[in-house]
């Protein structure tokens, strides 16, 4: 494996390796270009579905993770466990659209590096690779908010998020995961993670205590 050697910011190698993962060619391809030649860094590898990343991650070497969090086949969060179970030193920089305070919490349990949104990704980006190559955290301001209200409003972090409680709205109307994630334009993956944190938040254990608990708090 690749080390990172004690003085901060600095390598034993000459480039930090990025595996870059995002499911839109688009992005992808821009936030390679925005890499290409930098001095410290370099892409060397790049995947479009977790199935790929994954293969990736067993196969070679990386010394970072950049990954979006929401793919047709895994989670971001899903995709850092298996890095990390080949690498325990690889840092983790998730993307995403959402600012949801919910997948802020979860990866935050998982010690992510750095969270960057895709509204701003192109600017903070490169603020994140040198921050986490120097052994720091780096989030996107917005979710630096997200942060200070939570430590705030304790209260809050029980909370559905908005795009929980779009999909408990979608369960107390009888929709499956799969026309839930074709609704929400997210994979069923997503869509069961998601599930997973409502039951968790509102202390149901099976879809009819999800109904009820809906019908109770007017999400009907």
């Amino acid at each position: 494996m690749r080390l990172f050697n004690s003085i901060v910011g600095k390598r034993t190698m000459d480039k930090y390796r990025i595996l870059l993962i995002d499911d839109h060619k688009i992005l992808l391809e821009g936030a390679q270009r925005l890499l290409g030649g930098l001095e410290l860094y370099m892409v060397s590898g790049t995947a479009s579905s977790g199935k790929e990343a994954i293969s990736l991650l067993k196969s070679q070497d990386y010394d970072i993770l950049v990954t979006d969090y929401e793919l047709p086949d895994f989670t971001g969060l899903e995709i850092m466990r298996v890095a990390r179970s080949v690498n325990p030193d690889i840092k983790v920089i998730v993307l995403s659209m959402h600012d949801d305070p919910s997948v802020v919490k979860e990866l935050l349990k998982e010690n992510i590096d750095g969270f960057v949104l895709k509204n701003d990704a192109h600017s903070s980006l490169l603020q994140a690779l040198d921050k986490v190559t120097s052994g720091k955290k780096f989030f996107s301001d917005d979710i630096s908010e997200i942060l200070v209200r939570q430590i705030n409003s304790p209260s809050e972090k029980s909370d559905l998020s908005p795009r929980e409680t779009e999909i408990i709205k979608l369960i107390a109307r009888d929709f499956s995961t799969k026309q839930i994630a074709e609704v929400l334009f997210i994979s069923e993956k997503t869509v069961e993670t998601h599930r997973k944190n409502i039951l968790r938040k509102t202390d149901c254990s099976s879809v009819v205590g999800l109904v009820n608990y809906a019908h109770a708090h007017g999400l009907t």
